[in-house]
């Protein structure tokens, strides 16, 4: 006669054969040997049938399955159990997103940001989510390596399968984050192979915690929370070593645009052009022209936009900078190349088949030159790349411009950073500011000479130096 121990071991012998069909049609032959409660009580059986039927991706009779036998999943349900769901919930959730792990490892490399911000998240959850987030914090309470890598998978499909949606939901990131503690998250790196050009190379991942910070703090950027947002970034700045993906520079843009919107506009641009000597991309470019403009510093802004425009990307995805290089034009008066502009954002988002907002409607309407039709697009595309170009061979460069000096004073050097004068020839001396987290401040000594960049005066705001490298030491 067949003991249920029998039972249960010649269907977890099979599943190790990877014979889960044959699993599946010996459950089937001799479950009626067995009541509902012996099989409900068996952990070891529960667990090698959800383990079959997941192999099979036959997920929903899996769940079915939990039902039949009142299989619940909360505090009491046995490890071996919820283990064998988690992994369950991880194959369905991957099997509904199709998510291709080598796929999101791109995403992050190549990841472009904006700096949309939206509150108002809708709260829908798919009930795979609902399921994931209620068994999180019980899989967190097994202490041990299978276990982890059941929480590791469910944490990074999650966050990786929402950022990979046209509308992220931002909030459910945010929210997604909060359900799993740091000090649960794995700070060791796994390689993986990924393919290239057809060829194999290996890769190092970011650790689980790196990415926990990486989403954590680009939601709440999105949300809004900036105070929030430049802690959490400082802190990873602070706490990684070795970054993946380029999230050193991530972090540092977030920075950047936090103290921006917290109205530190000087210490944004200074931490932003740090950024950029990083990572020269056209759309850091552009927030820098932006805060040159809300900085007072139209000419710098033009500038900015100009290299951003000419910088590498598709022009398709820069009808915004093309929409704010009008308003620059507008602003020098220069109303033809303004209308051209205006009207080249307005034919790609036509062309796309993407909306025409009312403040590009309202900015074209107030010009009278003649309409530009669509069947213009590609001469008039032409004509402004040949304009963006010759901005570029014979335009000022201003940010280029770096200065020499000896520091000669130093009013403060503390842990929120220091400040002091720099003399920049017989006749005159600049204020200097440097942050908390510069490399220079520790090194910073009177007699020192020093490169820098200079702000311009703006306003009631006097100019400053920045970005301060020391050239040799004092005599």
């Amino acid at each position: 006669m067949l003991t249920l121990f029998d039972f249960s071991r010649a269907i977890s012998k099979l599943n190790t054969e990877r014979k889960y069909s044959d699993a599946l049609k010996y459950f089937k032959q001799n479950k009626t040997q067995f009541t509902s409660e012996q099989i409900s009580g068996n952990e070891y059986l529960i667990s090698a049938m959800i383990t079959a039927l997941r192999k099979i991706n036959d997920f929903d009779n899996a769940f079915r399955f939990l039902d039949v036998y009142n299989i619940r999943i909360d505090n009491n349900t046995k490890e071996i159990i919820l283990t064998a769901y988690g992994w369950l919930l991880y194959s369905k959730f991957k099997s509904e997103n199709q998510i291709n792990d080598n796929q999101y490892v791109e995403s992050e490399i190549f990841e472009e940001e904006e700096t949309e911000i939206k509150t108002d998240y809708q709260q829908t959850k798919s009930e795979i989510i609902k399921k994931i987030e209620l068994s999180l914090p019980l899989l967190l309470k097994i202490n041990n390596d299978y276990a982890y890598s059941v929480v590791s998978n469910l944490f990074t499909s999650v966050l990786k399968a929402e950022k990979k949606k046209t509308n992220t939901n931002w909030k459910l990131v945010n929210e997604f984050c909060d359900l799993i503690p740091l000090v649960y998250l794995n700070v060791n790196c796994r390689t993986i192979e990924i393919e290239r050009k057809g060829r194999l190379k290996s890769m190092e991942l970011a650790s689980d915690r790196e990415t926990w910070y990486s989403y954590k703090s680009k939601a709440l950027m999105k949300l809004g929370r900036f105070e929030e947002c430049y802690e959490i970034s400082k802190k990873a700045l602070e706490l990684f070593q070795n970054f993946h993906y380029s999230n050193d520079v991530w972090f540092a843009r977030r920075i950047a645009l936090s103290k921006k919107n917290l109205g530190n506009l000087t210490d944004a641009i200074s931490e932003l052009e740090k950024v950029l000597n990083k990572k020269n991309e056209w759309f850091i470019q552009k927030e820098l022209a932006v805060l040159y403009q809300e900085y007072g510093d139209n000419n710098k802004a033009f500038d900015y936009a100009i290299e951003a425009i000419n910088n590498f990307g598709d022009l398709e995805y820069k009808v915004d900078l093309l929409f704010f290089l009008g308003e620059l034009l507008t602003s020098k008066q220069e109303n033809d190349l303004a209308f051209k502009h205006f009207s080249l954002c307005q034919l790609i988002r036509i062309k796309e088949e993407w909306t025409v907002p009312s403040n590009l409607q309202l900015a074209l309407g107030k010009f009278e030159n003649p309409k530009i039709l669509i069947d213009k697009l590609p001469e008039l595309k032409s004509e402004l790349k040949k304009y963006w170009n010759s901005c570029n061979q014979h335009k000022n460069k201003n940010t280029d411009n770096k200065f020499t000096g000896k520091i000669i004073k130093i009013l403060h050097n503390d842990e929120k950073g220091a400040d002091g004068f720099i003399k920049l020839n017989e006749n005159k001396s600049v204020y200097f500011k440097v942050n908390m987290n510069e490399e220079v401040k520790n090194k910073l000594d009177i007699g020192l000479e020093v490169e820098f960049k200079i702000l311009p005066a703006i306003n009631d705001k006097k100019e400053k130096a920045i970005q301060l490298k020391i050239l040799k030491d004092k005599i």
